[in-house]
């Protein structure tokens, strides 16, 4: 009897790049280009795009609404990375070795990076919280290390550094990242790319227990 051979995933890589590359990770993009030229594993980019707009391009590989389907005709998964983040070949390993069709490694949210418990750039979709103190509930760090999960659902989670089957965009509409209004009571908000992006999807993201990336952002002294 013949065994059907489990042929591997048709990845891509994509990465908006906005206007820079800080000089510190250059080495790392080498390597993450090394590594995905060995892989067999094309690498989109693009530049000078907002982040709405460079998502749609890349998802597309350019088609944009004149061919929304040209990328995801041709892999079965997209890796996300964003041009801030720190991190390497192994975790990209690591990153691709989870069968969850939505899943992401989990980093610092910026503006909360210098307080005593910083936030996580995930969250959970919490009105009643975001009522009282403007905020959604994002998780924490402690929370994660301490969770006896491996993976953590969300309703939410930052770009930074995702995997997405396609067929999660199979089942979405062009274009796939928009900057939705939300309104939650008497309060409206704009929500991000990334965060209209999941809450659009079908299924919810997971971010991976073991799975922290660095986030690199400039400080003002």
């Amino acid at each position: 009897m013949n065994k059907t051979v489990k042929q591997p995933k048709k990845v891509c890589i994509c990465i908006p790049t906005y206007v820079s590359i800080k000089a510190e990770l250059f080495q790392q993009f080498l390597d993450l280009s090394n590594w995905a030229t060995l892989n067999n594993y094309p690498l989109l980019t693009i530049a000078n795009r907002t982040h709405n707009d460079a998502r749609n391009w890349l998802a597309t590989a350019g088609g944009g609404h004149k061919n929304p389907t040209n990328l995801i005709n041709q892999v079965d998964t997209i890796i996300w990375i964003d041009s801030d983040m720190v991190f390497s070949v192994e975790q990209l390993n690591k990153l691709l070795t989870y069968d969850d069709p939505f899943i992401a490694g989990w980093y610092i949210k910026t503006d909360t990076q210098n307080l005593p418990t910083p936030n996580v750039m995930a969250a959970r979709w919490d009105e009643d919280k975001f009522l009282t103190d403007g905020h959604m509930d994002f998780l924490q760090v402690d929370e994660i290390n301490n969770s006896k999960e491996e993976s953590i659902e969300c309703d939410y989670t930052g770009f930074g550094f995702v995997k997405t089957d396609v067929s999660i965009l199979k089942e979405m509409t062009y274009p796939y990242f928009t900057n939705k209004k939300v309104n939650i009571e008497d309060r409206t908000e704009n929500c991000s790319e990334d965060v209209s992006f999941c809450l659009d999807s079908p299924i919810k993201p997971k971010i991976i227990k073991d799975l922290r990336i660095g986030h690199m952002k400039s400080t003002v002294v």
